[in-house]
């Protein structure tokens, strides 16, 4: 089990199919694991001379699915670069190897090329896209993160790499780490919440048209990003009725999940700010005897940037790690 990995970089173009060595500014991750499925999706003509059908006609590939990793301070967070489409870059004191990156929308996102290895053999893939992601967060679990993904095709089998675990698996003891206990906390309209969040998820969906085929290619031609959303829901323990009423009264609100460990050079943060949401569904079960849990529905709205979700990353890379 020492070759499984997921390996991932920036291309200029959807359709480039070259897949030689990495670059200086790859990213490398021990992902919780990783569904990539390949469809042929032939044609099977149905006559009426008989049951059964006669032959196959080769039809469209698809290539895509699912990553799911711990949200470690480097390489998973420039997959939220890679499904938003910006990064700004800006350097913190106290040094130089102190980055703040500012992760906002854009009218188009990445593309990349991955590896998977797969003990046996690497799989390639090209003409990558982040279809959506979703941000997960319960106190009994780590910071996850969720990577719909869709490819334009798969290549022939590659030589596995070697890569050292201790390149991509930080110790927890250490920098570039995941998050998850104390370190992470919830305010709302900037303000420290005394309520008991229980769990958030947060989702973008960037709607990629999964259909843009040509005549002659059985592969997707390109890339192509639709309208952005950006949802999600919160648990709360109902110990007052402060959130209740802001849904009965249609007030929006700013939401922020704040992940952060460290100090000064070792300080590693990934903010989510949500400027302004709107609460859609509430909903409060009674159950029994059980204790009520709050659950609320949002939809996040653009603020005075056009902005309707902004993601700080602080790590030690720089910008062009980052983006690579």
């Amino acid at each position: 089990m020492a070759d499984r990995y997921f390996q991932f970089e920036t291309k200029s173009d959807f359709t480039s199919e070259s897949f030689g060595a990495f670059g200086v500014n790859d990213h490398v991750l021990d992902v919780s694991g990783e569904d990539i499925t390949g469809d042929q999706q032939y044609i099977y003509p149905q006559t009426v001379t008989g049951r059964t059908r006669r032959d196959r006609i080769q039809g469209p590939k698809k290539f895509g699915g699912s990553i799911d990793t711990p949200v470690f301070a480097v390489g998973a967070t420039s997959l939220l670069y890679y499904g938003l489409g910006t990064v700004t870059t800006t350097t913190n004191t106290p040094t130089t190897a102190h980055n703040s990156h500012a992760i906002t929308k854009a009218k188009t996102i990445p593309f990349f090329r991955a590896a998977v290895g797969r003990d046996l053999a690497e799989h390639q893939y090209v003409g990558g896209i982040v279809n959506g992601f979703t941000l997960d967060y319960d106190p009994s679990e780590v910071l996850m993160a969720s990577f719909d993904v869709l490819f334009r095709r798969e290549l022939a089998l590659g030589t596995l790499s070697t890569i050292p675990e201790s390149t991509f698996f930080p110790d927890y003891s250490v920098a570039d780490r995941t998050f998850g206990g104390t370190e992470i906390s919830t305010e709302v309209d900037g303000v420290p919440l005394t309520d008991c969040f229980e769990s958030v998820s947060i989702s973008v969906e960037n709607n990629v048209s999964d259909d843009v085929y040509c005549l002659g290619s059985p592969y997707l031609s390109a890339g192509i990003v639709a309208g952005l959303e950006v949802t999600g829901s919160f648990d709360l323990m109902y110990d007052a009725t402060t959130r209740y009423t802001d849904f009965l009264n249609g007030t929006e609100l700013q939401f922020e999940l704040k992940a952060t460990y460290g100090a000064t050079t070792t300080e590693r943060r990934v903010w989510t700010d949500l400027p302004k949401i709107s609460l859609d569904t509430n909903k409060l079960p009674t159950d029994n005897i059980e204790r009520y849990v709050q659950t609320i529905d949002f939809t996040a709205e653009n603020d005075t940037n056009g902005d309707p979700i902004i993601i700080t990353v602080v790590n030690a890379e720089s910008n062009a790690a980052f983006a690579g």
